[in-house]
């Protein structure tokens, strides 16, 4: 080759590189936030079901498992199974934010969704422990990990204003799914067993992940391939702490997922029917939470909701001490499930919020997500560990409201080095 044609070579992949700039400035520009947006918040809604929807309703299976199928095992070795789920989520997602934000949308929905759907078929045939580990725990883990990142990354690319509300709008799925699937399965497996319950789950996850696979679309153009991590991002204080306040808010809401049925047996007057539905509440509940704080973020900071919330929550665990009625347990459930679907619903808003470049939006959030991850890995098998046989509920909840009370300093010092300590600063 000569040096012209080296020069030349050179000078068209200036050209090619400035062209993808350019392209991804225009698509990356203010959005319109019209009905096409709007489409895209309807594929985010599927995934969330499908994710964070079936992974909130693991506290069914747990108490299933402890007090039948598993019952030879420990509360903290079966609390593993859906830890590992929950922490594969966010692990894979180190590798899905790069992969996303190089164009592999498409394949990322098709694997994910094939993973879920066979992993939970396969689940419905186990019957061991190391079973249901590699089918529940591994398998539909990195289905979750492949599907959940595409979901705020594709929907903070279509909005601007109303990020937060689209994001919180998105983010109902978990919500409606915490519903759904904890209903459907508590409502089948004592009629047609274990196996066709769980087969059923996987048909609502076959027929509904039609609709994110076929109708999402990334708005931003393929980058060139970036390693997993964004190294300017450890330089970046508020981001670093905003990651260790979800660390240990993810932490502490996920303890009271897992354990709220098997606490109202223990420590409530309520009965087996109400003990399972206690789940169903606070899912439910979550769904208000994770609208209308996702509503008032937009205004007020996404950063500020999620510290109040978590704050609002450290206190109401504590109360969780005093409950020893059905009645109060259920308003508690209620109140509880509002807070952590607020503080939920609005993680990827707070990433977006912090990060100016947003073309490594993916990339971030998968970061952010990896690092939670190995939070809720250990979260509830400690939970399980402290609680141990014989009901060491009193130190169960004090461990919860610590690592609540923790995140609400790490969030307190993310908002006083990016904004400084003023309270009417919106971040």
């Amino acid at each position: 080759m000569t040096m012209a044609s080296e020069k030349g070579g050179g000078h068209a992949d200036t050209l090619q590189a400035v062209d993808i700039d350019v392209q991804a400035e225009q698509s990356l520009s203010p959005p319109k936030e019209d009905l096409f947006a709007w489409i895209q918040v309807l594929g985010a809604f599927v995934l969330n079901l499908n994710t964070w929807g079936l992974m909130n309703s693991y506290g069914a299976f747990q108490t299933f498992y402890q007090l039948d199928m598993l019952r030879g095992n420990t509360s903290s070795s079966i609390a593993w199974i859906g830890s590992t789920q929950a922490f594969l989520l966010f692990l894979v997602s180190l590798v899905t934010g790069p992969l996303f934000d190089a164009g592999h949308l498409r394949w990322l929905l098709w694997i994910g969704s094939g993973l879920l759907v066979i992993g939970m078929f396969l689940a419905s045939i186990t019957s061991a422990y190391w079973q249901v580990f590699l089918t529940q725990a591994l398998m539909t883990g990195v289905g979750f990990g492949c599907l959940y990142l595409p979901a705020p990354a594709v929907v903070s690319q279509y909005f601007h204003a109303s990020t937060a509300l689209a994001m919180g709008a998105s983010s109902t799925g978990s919500a409606i799914g915490g519903i759904v699937y904890p209903i459907v399965f508590n409502q089948l497996q004592p009629r047609v067993g274990f196996g066709w319950a769980t087969r059923v789950l996987g048909f609502i996850l076959l027929a509904t992940s039609v609709v994110p696979v076929f109708l999402m679309k990334s708005k931003a153009p393929p980058r060139p391939s970036r390693g997993l991590i964004d190294r300017s991002a450890f330089r970046d204080p508020p981001y670093l702490f905003l990651n260790l306040g979800l660390f240990f808010g993810v932490m502490g809401f996920y303890i009271i997922f897992y354990y709220v049925e098997l606490l109202g047996l223990a420590r409530t007057d309520a009965s087996p029917t109400l003990a399972s539905y206690l789940l169903v509440i606070i899912n439910a509940a979550s769904l208000l939470g994770r609208l209308i704080p996702g509503y008032y973020a937009d205004q007020v900071g996404t950063i500020n909701v999620q510290t109040a919330v978590a704050f609002a929550s450290t206190v109401l665990t504590l109360c969780l001490l005093a409950i020893r009625a059905a009645a109060a347990l259920v308003v508690f459930s209620v109140l509880y499930g509002f807070m952590a679907g607020a503080f939920m619903g609005l993680p990827a808003a707070a990433v977006v919020s912090l990060s100016s470049d947003k073309s490594k939006i993916g990339t971030r959030l998968g970061m952010t997500l990896a690092f939670v991850g190995f939070g809720i890995l250990v979260s509830n098998p400690i939970a399980g560990a402290i609680l141990g046989d014989g009901g060491n509920w009193v130190g169960l909840t004090v461990w919860c409201a610590a690592l609540l009370a923790a995140s609400v300093g790490s969030l307190v010092v993310s908002r006083i080095l990016k904004v400084g300590p003023g309270l009417t600063k919106v971040i």
